[in-house]
C-alpha cells in the first residue's frame, strides 16, 4: 500500500496561493538597515550565501520593526526567509496585520483591536536559514518587530501569501466618470476576497457564511463572475447546517434572504435540479415564515434586524416589514414553480394585505427603501426621502436596495450618492469596501494608508460601532460589493427577464452620464451592451448577446 493510500484526507483546496512583494515600506523603527532591499524581486529559497540583506537590530534603544505596504488588501499570510540570527538562538519577532496603517501598529484592546475569527497579532520564532509562513487574515499592512535585547536578525524576503479563487472576471463597467469605473472595480474585487472556502462576509473578521449579508455578494458573483460552484455549495452548506425550525445564524431575516438569494440564483443560473434539491427545506420554510402573516396582513414577526444602523430602533421593526413584504413575494414565486400553487396564492393574498396597511420609516433610508420596493410604500415620496442628504444616511449593507429606490426618481441622484459614499471610501485610502462607512467620519481624518498625524482622527481606529468598534471594524465586508449589481441593472439597464437568463430586458438609465458599456455574463455566454447619448437626450443602444438569448 502507498503511503498516500493512508492517509484520511480532507476536502481539497480550490484556491490558489501566490507571493507578492510589499510595494513600500511605510516607516522603520530602531535600528533596521537595508530596508529597502524587501522590495526587490528575489528567488523564493533561502540558501547559505545571501547578499540585498535586511538586517534589524535591538541594542538597548527602541525595538527595531518595519511597517510594510503590500498595496491592496488581500486575504493570506507572511512568509519570512529569514538568514541569520545573532544574540540568541532564535529571534523573537512580533507580528501585526493590519487592513489600516494604524491597525498594523496597534496592540491588542487597543481602540478594540482584537484577535476574533483570525489572529491578527502575535509572537512567532525566527532561526537562522528559515523559510516559514505565518497567519491567515485580511490585510494590507504588516508590522513585523525584533522583540528582546541585545540580538540582531537579518531577512532575505518578507513576502505576503495571497490565498484566493484564480477566477475570470467576465463581467465590466466603463463610463465617462472614472470614479464609478473605479468603484465597480474595487467592488467587484472586495466580494473577490471573500470568496474563499464558502463565500464569507469579511475575511479578516466574521470569516463566515452569514446568510443575510450574503445577498448583495449573490448579486455581485452572477454581475461579475457568472455562475460559480462556491455560490451554490454556500447555498447547500447553509441549508444543510440549519435544521427546520430553526433560523438562519438564528436570525428569522437571515431565512428570508435565503430563499431570496435561492430564487435568485435560480433565475439566473436555470439550475432546476438545484431548485429541486431544496424542494423540502423551501417549501417548508416558506410555510413557517408565511404563517406569521394574517389574512388581514398582520403580523407577529416581532424582529427589528434589517441592518445594524437600525437595529433596536422603530425604522428597523419598520424595515423588516418591508423585508417579510420582498420576502412573501418570492416565496410565491418559489412555490408556483415547485407546483404548490395554494402556497403561492396564500402569499399573494397576504402581501396584498400587507400593502392596504400604513408603515413610518422613522427617516431611515434602507427602511423606506425596502418599503417602497415592496410596495408597502408611496414610490415619490420614500425616493424623495432616500435622496435628501445624499450618502448621509448610507448603509453598505443596503447600499444595492437605497440606491435602486433613489434611481426610481434620479438616476443622476443616485449616482450622486454612489459617488459621495463610496468615492468617500476610496478617497481615504480603500482597496476593497468596508462593514460600514458614514461620510461623517470623513471629517478631519487621516487616510488609512498613513500614519495619523497629530490633530487629525484615526479613521479606521476612532470611528465604527455595534459589533464593529474601531480596529475590529472590517475594511474588506462581502455586502459593501453591490454598486456592481447596480451599475449593470440599473445604468447599463441589464434585467433578467426569465429562468436562466433566456430572456434579458435592456432598459438603460444614464442619469447625468454620456455614456456607458460593460460585459455581463450568463449560463450562455457574456452579452455585451453599449449605451451613448445623443444630443437630443435620447440613448444610442448596441447589443452584442450569445445567439441563445433573446433581447427584450
Amino acid at each position: 500500500m502507498k503511503v498516500t493510500e493512508k492517509l484520511q484526507w480532507g476536502e481539497t483546496d480550490s484556491r490558489q496561493r501566490r507571493e507578492l512583494y510589499p510595494v513600500r515600506i511605510v516607516r522603520c523603527f530602531g535600528e533596521v538597515r537595508n530596508h529597502e532591499a524587501l522590495l526587490l524581486p528575489k528567488p523564493n529559497q533561502i540558501t547559505t550565501k545571501e547578499s540585498e540583506l535586511t538586517e534589524l537590530r535591538n541594542n538597548g534603544g527602541e525595538e527595531a520593526a518595519v511597517l510594510l505596504d503590500f498595496g491592496a488588501e488581500i486575504n493570506g499570510g507572511l512568509r519570512i526567509l529569514g538568514y541569520t540570527v545573532e544574540g540568541d538562538r532564535y529571534a523573537q519577532m512580533q507580528v501585526t496585520f493590519g487592513e489600516s496603517v494604524m491597525e498594523a501598529l496597534s496592540e491588542i484592546d487597543e481602540k478594540n483591536a482584537t484577535n476574533d475569527h483570525t489572529p491578527r497579532a502575535f509572537s512567532f520564532l525566527v532561526p537562522s536559514f528559515s523559510d516559514q509562513t505565518v497567519g491567515e487574515t485580511g490585510f494590507r499592512f504588516v508590522c513585523v518587530r525584533l522583540k528582546g535585547k541585545s540580538v540582531k536578525v537579518s531577512f532575505k524576503a518578507l513576502h505576503a501569501v495571497s490565498v484566493f479563487r484564480d477566477i475570470e472576471y467576465k463581467g465590466s463597467f466603463c463610463c465617462n466618470d472614472d470614479l464609478l469605473n473605479q468603484i465597480y472595480d474595487t467592488a467587484a474585487y472586495t466580494c473577490h476576497l471573500n470568496m474563499q472556502r464558502y463565500v464569507w462576509d469579511g475575511i479578516k473578521r466574521d470569516r463566515l457564511v452569514w446568510v443575510g449579508d450574503m445577498h448583495p455578494e449573490m448579486l455581485t458573483i452572477r454581475t461579475v463572475f457568472g455562475v460559480q460552484p462556491v455560490m451554490t455549495e454556500t447555498i447547500r452548506f447553509a441549508r444543510e447546517t440549519t435544521p427546520l425550525p430553526d433560523f438562519m445564524n438564528g436570525f428569522p431575516t437571515y431565512s428570508i434572504w435565503w430563499l431570496r438569494i435561492l430564487w435568485d440564483w435560480y433565475y439566473y443560473t436555470g439550475d432546476r435540479d438545484f431548485l429541486e434539491e431544496n424542494k423540502d427545506y423551501a417549501i417548508g420554510l416558506i410555510r413557517q415564515l408565511a404563517d406569521d402573516v394574517g389574512l388581514d396582513g398582520s403580523d407577529t414577526f416581532d424582529y427589528d434586524f434589517l441592518d445594524w444602523p437600525t437595529s433596536g430602533t422603530p425604522a428597523g421593526k419598520q424595515g423588516v416589514k418591508g423585508l417579510l413584504a420582498s420576502g412573501l413575494e418570492v416565496f410565491s414565486k418559489i412555490a408556483t414553480e415547485l407546483g404548490e400553487v395554494a402556497l403561492a396564492q396564500e402569499c399573494e393574498k397576504k402581501l396584498a394585505a400587507m400593502r392596504t396597511r400604513r408603515y413610518d420609516p422613522h427617516g431611515a433610508k434602507q427602511t423606506a427603501a425596502f418599503l417602497m420596493l415592496s410596495g408597502l410604500a408611496e414610490e415619490e415620496k420614500s425616493a424623495e426621502m432616500i435622496l435628501e442628504g445624499g450618502a448621509r444616511g448610507m448603509s453598505t449593507f443596503m447600499s444595492y436596495y437605497i440606491l435602486t429606490a433613489a434611481a426610481k426618481k434620479s438616476m443622476s441622484g443616485a449616482l450622486a450618492m454612489l459617488r459621495e459614499y463610496y468615492g468617500g471610501m476610496l478617497k481615504m485610502g480603500a482597496t476593497s469596501f468596508w462593514e460600514d462607512f458614514d461620510v461623517e467620519w470623513l471629517d478631519n481624518a487621516a487616510p488609512i494608508d498613513e500614519i495619523v498625524p497629530e490633530g487629525k482622527q484615526d479613521l479606521h481606529g476612532d470611528h465604527g460601532a455595534y459589533c464593529y468598534q474601531g480596529f475590529r471594524h472590517s475594511l474588506c465586508h462581502g455586502w459593501s460589493s453591490a454598486p456592481t449589481a447596480f451599475l449593470a441593472e440599473k445604468v447599463l439597464g441589464i434585467e433578467i427577464a426569465d429562468v436562466g437568463c433566456k430572456k434579458i430586458r435592456i432598459r438603460p438609465d444614464l442619469g447625468d452620464l454620456l455614456w456607458a458599456k460593460g460585459t455581463y455574463p450568463t449560463p450562455f455566454g457574456v452579452i455585451t451592451v453599449s449605451h451613448r447619448k445623443q444630443a437630443d437626450g435620447s440613448i444610442l443602444t448596441e447589443v452584442d448577446a450569445p445567439k441563445e438569448i433573446e433581447i427584450l
